[in-house]
This record gives C-alpha cells, sequence and structure tokens, in this order.
C-alpha cells in the first residue's frame, strides 16, 4: 500500500554473509525489512534503536563432519555466550559439547551453532581432550574476537526411507595379526587412540622401526576389534594398552579397515582449521595441561540463631519445575554482612536438604523460600555441602584457583555440570521418557559410557541426536543426558555392545529413564 524510498539502504553487513534489501515500508516511525539470504526470515528495526527482533538462521554454514573455525564478534568483550555445556575428559563424553542455545545470545545471533556441536579449539587452544572447568574458564575469558574450532558430527542418511543409519561407515571383513615381542618389555610401536565419532580404539599411527613396522600388517586408522581375546570394539585405548602389557611375547589382535573413509578427530591431535593435524612429529603442542578435580561431598546441620524479624540473608535457586529442569534448591550468593554470612557455615553451592525437619526434595523455589522466611529465632538446616578442589595452577592460566587450591565462587556464580553430576543418586529427578518405533529405523540418539574391563562401570550418556528421529521430535532428550534405564531394566553395569543391540532390538513403545542436569551456563 506505500510506496518504497527511491534509494534503497545499503547493504547489511553481517558476519556471517551480507543480506540484500528488497523493500523497505515506513509507517508510524517504523521500518519493515525484508532480507533474503540462504534462510528467509523478516525483521523489525526501529528507526532510533536499530534492534533486531528475529536472528538469521544459519546452521547450513556448517557442514557436517567437517571441522570448521568461526570468528564471533563481541562489542562487550566480557558478554555472556548464552549457552549451556556438557562433556570433558574426566566423563564418557569426552569432548566439550553444546547442550542448549539461548535466543537472544551472542551464539545465537551468529545464527551458526546448534546443540550438539562439539567445540574443538578457542582462540587456538585445543580443548579437545580436557577437563570440563578448564573448557568453561577458556571460554569465559573476555575477548571481543572469538575463534571457535567446531565438529559437527556426520550424519549419514539412507537414501529410500532418511533414517539414521550407522554412523561409522562400511568396513572389510576383520583379519587378524599376530605380533611376537623380543622381550615382554618391548613396545609394538603403534599409538591407540579414540575417535569422537566412533566408538573403539584405533591406531593412530605406526612407529618406524617397531615390531608393528616390521610386521608390516597394519595401518593408520585400523580398528582394533579385539587383543588376545578380549573385545574392545567399545573399549579404549587405556584397555588396549593393559592387554598389549601384561602379554608375554605374543599379541594376537583382530583389526578392521575402512573401505570409504570420511573426516576423523582424534582426542591426542590437534588440528587445524582446514583438518590437517597440528603438530607435526618432533613439534610441540599447545594442548593445555589437563586437570583433574576432585568433588567431595559432605552433609552438615546448621542451627542458625537469629532475630525474628531478621532476615537469613540469602538467595536460593533451583526446584522443582525450575524452568526446563527439576533441581534440588541449591544457595546462589550469601549477602555480606547477613545472618548466614556471620555465621559462616552455609557458603554459596551448598545444596539445601532441610528446613526445621522439613525435606526440600521436590519443592519449588516459593515453597522452599516460604520455609527459610519464618520468623522465628532458630533454624535448622540440613544441607549438602559441594567442594571442589585442583592441583595447583600457574596464577597466570586460566585454571588459575584461589589460595586455598579450591574452586571459589565468582560473584555471578552458577553450578557447574560436572558439580550436579556428583550429587548423591537420592537427589537425582528421574523422568520416562517414552518413545514408539514400529519400524527398523534408529531411535535417533547416540550413547557413550558403559562398563569397562580396566576403567570399571561409568554412566551411558547421551551424546548426539539426529534430526527427524523419535528421540528429535519428543524434544525431552538433551545431549548430556544420563541414560539410567530402558523399559525398567536398569544400565547400571552394561557393557556398551549389550545396550547398543538392546536398544537396536526394541519396538513399539520404550520407555527411557533419563536424568537430566543443566550444562554449565557461560
Amino acid at each position: 500500500k506505500h510506496q518504497p524510498p527511491t534509494r534503497p539502504w545499503p547493504l547489511l553487513d553481517h558476519e556471517s554473509g551480507l543480506f540484500h534489501l528488497l523493500t523497505t515500508i515506513g509507517q508510524n516511525g517504523r521500518w519493515v525489512l525484508r532480507v533474503v539470504g540462504k534462510v528467509h526470515w523478516v525483521g523489525v528495526l526501529n528507526k532510533h534503536s536499530l534492534s533486531i527482533s528475529v536472528f538469521p538462521r544459519l546452521y547450513h554454514l556448517i557442514p557436517d563432519g567437517e571441522i570448521t573455525s568461526i570468528k564471533i564478534n563481541r562489542v562487550d568483550p566480557s558478554e555472556s555466550l548464552s549457552i549451556r555445556l556438557v562433556g570433558g575428559s574426566e566423563t564418557p563424553l569426552v569432548h566439550i559439547i553444546i547442550q542448549h542455545i539461548y535466543r537472544d545470545g551472542v551464539i545465537a545471533r551468529d545464527g551458526r551453532l546448534l546443540p550438539g556441536d562439539i567445540i574443538l579449539k578457542v582462540n587456538g587452544m585445543d580443548i579437545s581432550n580436557v577437563p570440563h572447568n578448564y573448557a568453561v574458564r577458556l571460554l569465559r575469558q573476555p575477548c571481543q574476537v572469538l575463534w571457535l574450532t567446531v565438529l559437527r558430527e556426520q550424519k549419514f542418511c539412507s537414501r529410500n526411507n532418511g533414517q539414521a543409519l550407522d554412523a561409522y561407515g562400511s568396513r572389510d571383513d576383520s583379519f587378524h595379526v599376530i605380533l611376537n615381542k623380543s622381550s615382554p618389555e618391548e613396545q609394538l610401536g603403534i599409538k591407540l587412540v579414540r575417535k569422537v565419532d566412533e566408538p573403539g580404539v584405533f591406531i593412530f599411527n605406526v612407529l618406524d622401526g617397531g615390531v608393528a613396522d616390521r610386521h608390516g600388517q597394519l595401518e593408520e586408522n585400523d580398528r582394533v576389534l579385539a587383543i588376545n581375546g578380549h573385545d574392545l570394539r567399545y573399549g579404549s585405548p587405556e584397555s588396549a594398552a593393559h592387554l598389549i602389557q601384561a602379554s608375554e611375547r605374543r599379541v594376537h589382535l583382530i583389526v578392521s579397515r575402512r573401505v570409504r573413509r570420511s573426516p576423523d578427530i582424534f582426542q591426542e591431535a590437534s588440528w587445524n582449521s582446514n583438518g590437517s593435524w597440528s603438530p607435526g612429529p618432533g613439534e610441540r603442542s599447545n594442548t593445555p595441561k589437563p586437570l583433574h578435580p576432585t568433588i567431595t561431598c559432605h552433609e552438615k546441620v546448621v542451627n542458625i540463631q537469629k532475630d525474628p524479624s531478621e532476615s537469613l540473608g540469602m538467595t536460593v535457586a533451583g526446584g522443582a519445575s525450575h524452568r526446563e529442569w527439576d533441581l534440588p534448591i541449591y544457595v546462589i550468593s550469601v549477602e555480606p554482612g547477613g545472618v548466614i554470612s556471620r555465621d559462616g557455615r552455609i557458603k554459596t553451592g551448598d545444596i539445601l536438604l532441610n528446613v526445621d525437619g522439613v525435606e526440600l526434595t521436590e519443592v519449588s523455589r516459593s515453597e522452599a523460600v516460604a520455609l527459610l522466611k519464618r520468623t522465628s529465632s532458630s533454624i535448622v538446616l540440613k544441607a549438602l555441602e559441594v567442594k571442589q578442589y585442583e592441583p595447583q595452577e600457574d596464577c597466570s592460566s586460566p585454571a588459575a584457583l584461589d589460595s586455598n587450591h579450591n574452586m571459589a565462587p565468582h560473584s555471578d556464580w552458577s553450578p557447574s555440570w560436572v558439580m550436579w553430576l556428583e550429587l548423591p543418586r537420592c537427589l537425582y529427578n528421574c523422568k520416562d521418557i517414552i518413545l514408539r518405533r514400529n519400524t527398523a529405523g534408529s531411535l535417533g540418539f547416540c550413547i557413550v559410557g558403559g562398563y569397562e574391563e580396566y576403567n570399571g562401570n561409568k554412566p551411558f550418556f547421551i551424546k548426539s541426536i539426529v534430526e527427524g528421529t523419535p528421540a528429535y521430535n519428543d524434544g525431552r532428550i538433551r545431549c548430556g543426558d544420563i541414560l539410567l534405564a530402558v523399559n525398567g531394566r536398569s544400565t547400571s553395569g552394561m557393557i556398551h555392545a549389550c545396550l547398543a543391540r538392546l536398544l537396536k532390538e526394541l519396538k513399539g513403545r520404550i520407555t527411557l529413564t533419563i536424568v537430566s542436569w543443566p550444562g554449565t551456563f557461560l
């Protein structure tokens, strides 16, 4: 109904590309813009504030199965990324994975990343095999230009029905290799690693002149299925190393070799943005020294004396139906000089279990606050103190600690994902998710973890979710969720192969018992 201006606005310059302005219509001091890129969207700009209300979706700019480096600009170097992260080398997930992206944050405005994307590097620093909190501290360092090296896992689909297939590609039939050591102490001359996108143990390289090199049958990228009869299809490099060391003279390996190769990521390797491995032999690596935090939980009962009209002076968060997660009630801040602060026994990060004999498990935050505001001169709190200790680190490092070598809460403290993992099982808020599968298609999620011969029992984590599958369409399963049971059968103590087979064979109504913790907020 209105004629557009005779002179169009210039191109809109976005970090992820240029969008052509097609039309502008002036009405009531507002401009309605229609812009076009790979994905169409409509944004509304006020002439004065120029604030975009809808963000472009640029997910297609990150190709599946390829390592991609992206540049993110921040006007405020300390602005929150508004994402949640899970994973870390101390968990079966190993890598740092985006669990959730909040709509109005830096990452959402950029538009290229998705939940499930793996972050491999931060401003050139390799975080592909570091503990969770190390990666978090590195990502929290203020900077106006943030370079992220990321991987979106390859999703293989059938041409017939589009359902997710085995993401590991086809391999030739397995073959046998027998290596003879001249002495029990002799090394085979192979380096074994994990991969991001495939379970099991792989040969990263064969050292010149070693036993394996002289034998001549093994190659880089071969998958080791078994050593001396021990199944390693879902094993670890550590398990394989133990088996090799335990061998006297003869090491019997069953190996398979890939027919079609796709981009691979090795935990021990450092990668450039073009996918080539760096550094070369003999060069130094920039991989940060791994830290292994120790988290302890200690139950305590505290009797607080106060004036009946006086506030306790603390803020709590969590509770049943707390936004997207059901959480325990926890202390998020303590007011300096207040009752709790003067007493000194309840601290930021403590989980509140009980107030004057009333249990706080499965209550809402408002119910918990009402109990804490009772006008009495004495209040008895039962709490769980969660402490995290780490080895001493150079104060110039992003992993710098306080003088007691433990993690001191900062002013805008929030719980880390690994803190939730260490809580006792009685505080887990489990939920049953029912999926239905009546065909041979995938349920749509990848699991990691399970029992290993040399590493003991580990929980099963959801590592990735495939778009268009029952798990994705349900919408309640997230990366980092723990799978506790399937159709009432506990997963504790299962080996990976057993659970994978069970999930593949089930049909009809499938009940997954899951505990979900929020990833660390950045």
